[in-house]
């Protein structure tokens, strides 16, 4: 019953049986069915579960509450927004809604839904309130124009890891004699 086989050349072949020679198969199918169950379960888990938001999240840099008060020649600004923008690429903007006493929280929005914080390091920062408009009217500018760009605002701000350091008094400067009220 154990007689060594033969192979079709005349020669002998080693002892294993039809039985052992398939197992390595076996374990090899085995091993390509998990790999593809954890494909598709990572497909699935980027796609419909959130995974890419989540890998974002993990990619971007620490977070932080930031608020602060705006003044306009020594008066709270009431009312508008100022928005700041992140000196390091691929980092969300912030806003801060500013309300009638001049205070503003900084939010970031990140895939639709507002967060009360900023993310940590140097933002530039732009300031603009705007007249209620009437009908169909074009938008009415009524803090100075300058603060409204990136460029001409010369503000900035650091958030940092320490929400107890990141409250900050924002003093702006009319260039005429024209209010905000």
């Amino acid at each position: 019953m154990n007689e060594p086989a033969t192979s079709s050349n005349g020669g002998e072949t080693s002892g294993l049986t039809t039985r052992q020679s398939k197992a390595p198969w076996g374990r090899l199918l085995l091993i390509g069915l998990c790999l593809m169950g954890l494909g598709a379960g990572g497909v699935y888990w980027w796609t419909f579960e959130g995974g890419e938001k989540w890998w974002r999240t993990v990619l971007l840099p620490a977070k932080a509450a930031f608020r602060g008060k705006i003044t306009l020649d020594g008066v709270p600004l009431r009312g508008g927004q100022l928005m700041a923008w992140p000196e390091r690429a691929g980092v969300p903007r912030s806003v801060g809604f500013i309300g009638q006493d001049g205070e503003f929280l900084l939010q970031t929005d990140i895939d639709g839904n507002y967060f009360e914080y900023a993310f940590v390091g140097r933002h530039r920062v732009t300031i603009a309130q705007f007249a209620m408009q009437v009908g169909a009217s074009p938008p009415v500018m009524t803090s100075p124009a300058k603060y409204a760009n990136a460029a001409t605002s010369g503000l900035s701000i650091t958030v940092d890891r320490d929400a107890s350091k990141n409250n900050i008094l924002i003093e702006l400067h009319s260039d005429s004699k024209e209010s905000n009220q």
